[in-house]
């Protein structure tokens, strides 16, 4: 029989990155509700934005110019310019690596950065531009909690994920079918849930979408096919909005997130009776993320015997959660980027559009060796330390 404090602490680890150093005194012993209210209400404010852009590339891209003219400066650099910037966007992807991990480690907000970090995973995105890829981050992070529909939209119209998924090249007399695909397989309905002619179609929706140098979202009403689409049933002049409106009209776009969601918080051998119950739940709350959540970390099951310790921690949660049990001061934050890729979960450089893939994937022979040995790794290992500055 699971014990309040086993309750307590299966809960603490699930909506949370782990209890904080400060907090191990004494584990709450209180109500699951009653603690689970305690660890949402931080999280229900707005975050604090994260900014690490180097002061040129702002200057680059801010003041009062305008894209065209951000365009053309940017033309006009010379090439040892644009190599500096590339290099400086190198080292700028590594300090919101390493500025993220510390809101990790230490906000108040615990449930909002761990859906942050399920959310950077569902949209998984690698491209090398760190004031597009601070612009993804911080739209996410505000909408981890909210409206997934909003959330769908905001990400889709982020430059990120345009140019990640190719659609600045989608246009009516060329049509690109990469970035219509990947919001149907990934991010919404799921695979085996759609047809060639849905793809195309949709495709020809998303012409125009594009993003200027700033990373605003600008619609090209020229490269836009107007004509009339057939998609999921249905016909008219759709544009991209239309398409995510009705893909998110669709009750399996809310099973498919809950069960992913479900395998994340709960169990990776999904319980399909309490997936399409809290799907139908999600889909009737008109996807409100919060009230998902609510409606798992209040349930008895969730804190089944065959639920508790059936989490295998990804890399970043499993580093995150020594840091806030460990008190320590580290000599280089960025040996914590060392520890990411030799685990197989560097932030912001997903394998692919489909992420990571979680669950028993992160344990081989040679990592489960490496976790073990992290925390006396980050203790002693001077190696680890001067590799990292040297990077």
């Amino acid at each position: 029989m699971e014990t309040k404090q086993l309750k307590n602490q299966h809960l603490i680890w699930r909506a949370t990155f782990g209890i904080s150093v400060n907090e191990i005194s004494a584990m709450p012993d209180i109500a699951q509700h009653k603690l689970y209210a305690e660890i949402e209400k931080p999280s229900l404010q707005k975050p604090a934005s994260i900014n690490v852009v180097d002061n040129n590339l702002k200057q680059l891209l801010g003041g009062t110019m305008t894209p065209a003219a951000m365009q053309q400066r940017f033309k006009n650099l010379s090439k040892d310019e644009k190599k500096q910037i590339r290099r400086q966007n190198i080292a700028d992807i590594k300090k919101i690596n390493v500025a993220w991990l510390n809101e990790m480690i230490n906000s108040d907000a615990q449930l909002r950065e761990k859906m942050s970090l399920f959310w950077h995973g569902h949209f998984a995105c690698r491209i090398q531009n760190i004031y597009y890829q601070q612009l993804l981050l911080n739209v996410i992070r505000e909408n981890a909690l909210e409206n997934f529909g909003d959330l769908l939209k905001a990400v889709s119209k982020s430059a990120s994920m345009l140019q990640f998924l190719n659609n600045q090249q989608n246009q009516k007399q060329h049509p690109n079918e990469n970035f219509a695909r990947e919001v149907m397989e990934l991010f919404t309905i799921g695979r085996g849930n759609y047809t060639e002619t849905d793809v195309k179609e949709g495709a020809r929706a998303f012409t125009g979408w594009a993003y200027s140098i700033d990373g605003e979202f600008t619609f090209r009403q020229y490269a836009h096919d107007t004509g009339d689409k057939t998609f999921m049933g249905k016909t008219g002049n759709f544009d991209g909005d239309d398409i995510l409106n009705i893909l998110l009209q669709q009750k399996q776009t809310a099973v498919f997130i809950t069960r992913k969601i479900y395998k994340y918080f709960v169990n990776t051998n999904a319980d399909e009776e309490k997936v399409q119950w809290l799907a139908a739940r999600f889909y009737q709350n008109n996807y409100d993320i919060k009230k998902l959540m609510d409606d798992i970390f209040s349930s008895d099951w969730f804190y089944a015997d065959a639920n508790i310790g059936a989490h295998i921690k990804s890399p970043v949660e499993l580093l995150v959660g020594i840091r806030r049990l460990l008190p320590m001061q580290l000599e280089n934050d960025y040996i914590q980027l060392l520890f990411q890729r030799a685990l197989g979960q560097l932030l912001f450089y997903p394998p692919n559009v489909a992420g990571w893939p979680g669950g028993t994937a992160w344990i081989d022979s040679s990592s489960l060796m490496l976790r073990l040995r992290i925390p006396q790794l980050i203790k002693d290992d001077e190696t680890f330390f001067s590799h990292a500055k040297n990077r």
